[in-house]
Parts: C-alpha cells; sequence; structure tokens
C-alpha cells in the first residue's frame, strides 16, 4: 500500500471516530446536565409560538368581524348614499375579459339604486391588447377612423379604438337619445365585425350618457416567481386606450389596485381618468355610481378608494338635475301630431272659429259680395 493511501485510510477512520465521539458527548450531555436546559429552551419557544399564533388568530377574527360591520353598515346606508345621484342617466358598462358575472350585477345593481339605467352591456375582448394582435387592432382602427372626427391620420391605434368606444356607446341621433347615430353604428359594426370581434354586445345597445369600464384584479405572485413578460405592454396598451375613451366621453375605470402589477395601477399613471378601485367589495361598488356622479360634473379626474394611488376614499357628493337631455323627434302620433293643440304649424284649428264654414268664412258676414247675407236689398 502506498504512503498517500495509508494518510487517507487514516484520516478517514480519524474523522469517524471524531464523529462518534462528538455524538456520543452529546448524548451523553443532552441526557444529563443539559437536558433540562435544553427541555426548557425548546418548552419556552413552543409556548412564544403558540401565544403568537394565538394572538394573530383573534386579531384576524376581529378584522374579519369589523370588516363584516362596516360591510353591514355600508349597505344599510347605501339606499341612502345614492339617493338620486345619478338621476335619469343612462351608463354604458364594458367588461375586460375575466370578470364575473356577479361584479358586473352587484354594480349594476348600484347605479339602478342610484337612479341610473344601463342602457349598453358590452364585454371587450382580450385582442384589444393582446401583443400578438396589433394586425387585427390595426385593421379595425383604419376601418373606424374615417368616421371619427377630429382623429388625425398620426394617431396611434390605441387611441383611434379608444376613441371608438366613446362614439360607439354615447354617440346619438340628433333627434333622439335613445337612437344610435349613424356614425356610431358604423363605428359599433367595425368594433363587432368578424369571428374575432374585438367588442361583443349583450342584447339591444342605447346611446349612454357615461362609461363604466370593469378591470379584473392581476394574481399576486409568489415570492419566487416572475412577472409575465407580457404582463406590462398589455397593461400600457389597456391604459392608454381607456385615457383615450375618457378624453372622447365621460367614462369611470373600476377595477383593483393591491398590487403594482394590477390593471388599475397603470391606468391610475396616466392621470386623466377617474378610477374606483376594491371593485369586488361592497365600499368599492357603492363608490362607482359617486364616482359616475363627479365625472357628469365634470370635476377633475380622480382616483377613489383605498389602493395603490388612491388620492380619496369617497367623490364629493353631486346635485345632478339630470342628464343633457337631447330634443327628441315630432312624435307623428303624439301630441306633438299635425293638427294638435302643440303642433306649430296648426296654430288654428280649421273645424273652430276660423273654419272657413263660421265667422270669418269668406261667404259669411265678412264677405264683401254678402253685406246682407247673401241677398240683394
Amino acid at each position: 500500500m502506498e504512503d498517500d493511501d495509508v494518510i487517507d485510510f487514516r484520516y478517514h477512520l480519524v474523522s469517524l471516530i471524531s464523529v462518534f465521539l462528538a455524538l456520543a458527548v452529546g448524548i451523553v450531555l443532552g441526557a444529563g446536565p443539559l437536558r433540562d436546559t435544553i427541555s426548557d429552551q425548546l418548552t419556552g419557544q413552543v409556548e412564544v409560538l403558540r401565544e403568537e399564533k394565538e394572538a394573530l388568530r383573534v386579531e384576524v377574527d376581529e378584522n374579519r368581524r369589523a370588516i363584516e360591520i362596516d360591510t353591514a353598515f355600508i349597505e344599510a346606508s347605501a339606499p341612502a348614499l345614492l339617493d338620486d345621484v345619478l338621476p335619469g342617466y343612462r351608463v354604458a358598462v364594458a367588461t375586460l375579459p375575466g370578470v364575473t358575472d356577479d361584479v358586473a350585477a352587484a354594480v349594476t345593481q348600484r347605479i339602478e339604486q342610484a337612479g341610473g339605467e344601463i342602457t349598453a352591456r358590452v364585454e371587450l375582448s382580450a385582442d384589444w391588447a393582446a401583443p400578438g394582435a396589433e394586425s387585427a387592432r390595426g385593421d379595425v382602427a383604419d376601418t373606424a377612423r374615417s368616421d371619427l372626427s377630429g382623429i388625425s391620420s398620426s394617431e396611434t391605434d390605441d387611441v383611434v379604438l379608444g376613441t371608438a368606444l366613446a362614439v360607439a356607446l354615447t354617440d346619438a341621433d340628433a333627434s333622439s337619445p335613445r337612437v344610435p347615430s349613424s356614425r356610431a353604428t358604423s363605428v359599433l359594426e367595425a368594433l363587432t365585425d368578424g369571428g374575432d370581434a374585438l367588442v361583443s354586445v349583450q342584447g339591444e345597445a342605447a346611446p349612454a350618457d357615461l362609461v363604466l369600464v370593469l378591470t379584473t384584479p392581476q394574481v399576486p405572485l409568489e415570492p419566487d416567481a416572475t412577472v409575465d413578460p407580457e404582463l406590462e405592454p398589455t397593461n400600457v396598451t389597456w391604459a392608454l386606450t381607456l385615457a383615450a375613451t375618457a378624453e372622447a366621453a365621460p367614462t369611470v375605470v373600476a377595477g383593483y389596485a393591491a398590487i403594482d402589477t394590477d390593471l388599475l395601477v397603470r391606468v391610475r399613471g396616466e392621470r386623466t381618468v377617474t378610477t374606483v378601485d376594491g371593485l369586488g367589495t361592497v365600499p368599492g361598488q357603492v363608490t362607482v355610481p359617486l364616482a359616475l356622479a363627479a365625472v357628469a360634473a365634470e370635476e377633475e379626474p380622480t382616483p377613489y378608494g383605498s389602493g395603490i394611488g388612491a388620492q380619496d376614499p369617497l367623490p364629493a357628493t353631486q346635485e345632478l338635475t339630470g342628464p343633457p337631455a337631447l330634443e327628441p323627434a315630432p312624435d307623428p302620433t303624439g301630441t306633438d301630431a299635425p293638427g294638435s293643440p302643440d303642433d306649430p304649424t296648426a296654430t288654428d284649428d280649421p273645424t273652430g272659429t276660423d273654419d272657413p264654414t263660421g265667422t270669418d268664412d269668406p261667404i259669411g258676414t265678412d264677405d264683401p259680395s254678402a253685406t246682407d247675407g247673401g241677398d240683394g236689398a
């Protein structure tokens, strides 16, 4: 056996003996003089952890109970708080992919509770902002661009489509607030055309005074997870599009602002759109009609709620008397029909005192040819 092999063997043998000696010493000390000390330390640490767990459980229960009480209070206060907040205002609701029916229904209920009316419900597809759908968006934007006045050829597709959404949902015919204008109809056709349409309409759609866009939350990331590289450009596209919608029509965007990657946080970065966070909670849902009223009153764009970027928890109360009304078209079967008292073309009733057969009849007493009733003296 070579010298190196002898040294290696002796080294390993000594190391193994040292490990067993250390283990034996540990067992002796642990079972002897250090037993009570170690046991007491472990018992104390377990007790501390148990107390901390119990304190956290109590705190969680108290917080949950406080939230339940606050929610019940807001629920009870909502009818008085929202009474006549949106008197007769027409609201179009647009939902992004992933918004649940329960959330949309809860917000709709609050708007109606405030005196508003939902005149259109539309769903926006993911292609509005998907990084791989630029070409399809460009085609729709080119089709809609010709119907949008004031849109220059240099405007981006995001601005064109955001403006198109506002026009499609709010532009009314000059003769009736209930009838979409020809421009709105043409733009909506462009947005809903094809198998991969950007917009799908639920039921009948009538022009609205206000637009409400509902967004979804971003799922919180795990500590070691990485952000989807497509998330940020998608959020940017949505934010630019919705900013253009708000520029073209009174608009509120409601959603979630719990983490930095939530879409609503990016929308708030534009500083040109009124937003509401906490959409999945009763406080957030009650705030939505109040924010719509603030937009109708032409208040400055403000982020409402308690999430990231929020400025005020609640909008100031507005006293609205009603939406801006258009003069309705004359109804041939109603009070403005020809021959009715309110018809401007019928100031004299042909069957009344000015009837040609009456006192002003040219063949009657005022007839120059019949001074004595038509008989000569």
